[in-house]
């Protein structure tokens, strides 16, 4: 079923997790990868949809639903890592330019090193090129950034909150401080916080996460995919954001499927009143931003632990939460350059590159949500609340680790996109995406609430309601390919 090299990043996934003896029952259509790269991102994919696909059906068997085979196609897997490159509005691509601005990309320094900027966001962006005094511009970016050795400006740029970092060997970031200090670390870290009651993993109607309650205060990928995939199995998911603070549509609308999207400000009393009052009810609180910027605001562990003593508390963020660089800002890119991902990618073609998949982005929003299924289990059984971990450069890590794929990819061509993209009716229109990797036999992956703008459910927050019987599967596959309607705003794998 799995391959050997499967079965060892498996086995690496799980480390500490203790995975159901379902995961290894998963059947696997061994499918070509299309991602052009040394870096095994297709059995990277392959292995931690498995142990999702898994988990869930172990949860939803414990809840009375029955045994189901679980199957995952290799290629299908690989394709969710590309996501938001093959997500379409009425047949239009979305467009996340944004990540293709100017400023994202390697530059050469002064002293021969190379640095990656991410100014994604308009307020990175405007501070990188206010720190380098230039247009954007990759001629005018690139006669600046030579003027500054690597190490200094990498420094300089993370004392202002700003992206970047330098591309590093395998090896330097080994020996790098931050690289020692998560040498040890699982991908996924599950520790318990505290004792508390056993909260029973009650007999489901329908699927194996209903009425399982996600407060999900998350951004741009990975944070979010944890919600959406746990959506995906039936959690009532709450997805909040500040309206005023930076966004690219493409991916909120992307990651927003399966959710209440409201909009709250934790500054405004009333906003933040309201918050605590979700997490008294809920299961699972997800964050996405910095070590310490939710603590300050009083939404830390501790503070919500003690409000709400059965819950599980998630943290994601970009270096990990050991060593010199926990608080750092980090995005998809800086990771694979700062771990030697991009090092190993890069190696026999004419220029540095990135590996052209979301590796970190969408594999720790899987990694996450693999976190949360386990504490869930952990919960039933040991009661207690419990705190799950997943960083993008720890992901970026196992990348490094398993980065010896000698396969010839196959491109993606649209004549196979039907039997991997659905279309799905929402407010928005007709939204297309990469189907749910996951198959159940038993109860399918989907969700009844299709994407939407972030803020659509701000005036009628709250829980509920609960699946009472089962009903149609609301996508269906694709056919904007098939008949013509597919609209490119150009290539947006990364």
């Amino acid at each position: 079923m799995y391959s050997p090299r499967q079965r060892q990043i498996l086995a690496e996934i799980g480390r500490g997790l203790g995975l159901p003896a379902s995961v290894d029952a998963v059947q696997v259509v061994q499918s070509p990868t299309y991602v052009d790269s040394v870096v095994e991102v297709a059995d990277f994919a392959v292995a931690v949809m498995a142990a999702i696909g898994g988990t869930v059906a172990a949860i939803g068997e414990r809840r009375g639903l029955g045994a189901q085979q679980v199957t995952i196609d290799r290629r299908h897997a690989a394709l969710l890592f590309n996501e938001v490159a093959h997500f379409f509005q009425s047949g239009w691509q979305f467009d996340i330019s944004p990540v293709f601005t100017p400023v994202n990309g390697f530059y050469r320094t002064r002293d021969g090193r190379e640095i990656f900027f991410n100014g994604a966001y308009q307020h990175l962006r405007d501070g990188l090129l206010r720190f380098l005094d230039c247009p954007s511009d990759r001629d005018a970016i690139a006669k600046r950034v030579a003027q500054h050795d690597a190490q200094a400006l990498e420094d300089e740029l993370a004392a202002l909150g700003l992206c970047a970092a330098i591309k590093r060997t395998p090896q330097e970031w080994r020996e790098h401080p931050q690289g020692q200090a998560l040498a040890d670390v699982a991908p996924v870290e599950l520790t318990r916080l505290a004792d508390g009651p056993l909260v029973p993993l009650a007999p489901a109607a329908v699927r194996p996460l209903e009425k399982v309650r996600i407060l999900d205060f998350t951004h741009v990928i990975a944070g979010p995919t944890i919600g959406k995939l746990l959506a995906e199995h039936g959690a009532d998911v709450i997805h909040c954001r500040n309206p005023y603070q930076d966004h690219i549509l493409g991916f909120d609308v992307d990651t927003s499927f399966g959710k209440k999207a409201v909009y709250m400000d934790l500054r405004n009393p009333v906003d933040h009143a309201r918050a605590l009052e979700l997490v008294r009810d809920c299961d699972v609180f997800v964050q996405g931003f910095r070590p310490g910027s939710f603590a300050h605001r009083g939404f830390g562990p501790a503070d919500l632990r003690a409000i709400n003593p059965r819950l599980i508390y998630v943290e994601a963020n970009a270096y990990g939460f050991q060593g010199p660089w926990a608080e750092r800002r980090g995005w998809e890119q800086l990771a694979q350059a700062a771990t030697g991902m991009a090092v190993l990618h890069s190696a026999g073609r004419e220029k540095s590159a990135l590996v052209p998949a979301y590796f970190n982005d969408y594999g720790s929003g899987c990694l996450g949500a693999l976190g949360v299924m386990t504490a869930l289990q952990r919960r039933a059984e040991q009661g207690g609340s419990w705190l799950v971990r997943v960083a993008l450069a720890k992901t970026a890590m196992l990348g490094v680790k398993f980065s010896d794929n000698r396969e010839t990819a196959q491109p993606v061509v649209d004549s196979e996109l039907d039997r991997y993209l659905v279309d799905q009716e929402s407010p928005l229109g007709l939204l297309t995406r990469i189907a749910p990797a996951v198959g159940l036999d038993k109860t399918p992956a989907y969700v009844d609430r299709a994407g939407s703008f972030p803020g659509s459910s701000t005036l009628a927050v709250g829980w509920g309601p609960d699946p009472m019987v089962p009903h149609a599967v609301p996508h269906r596959p694709t056919s904007i390919f098939r008949l013509g309607l597919a609209r490119r705003r150009g290539v947006q794998t990364l």
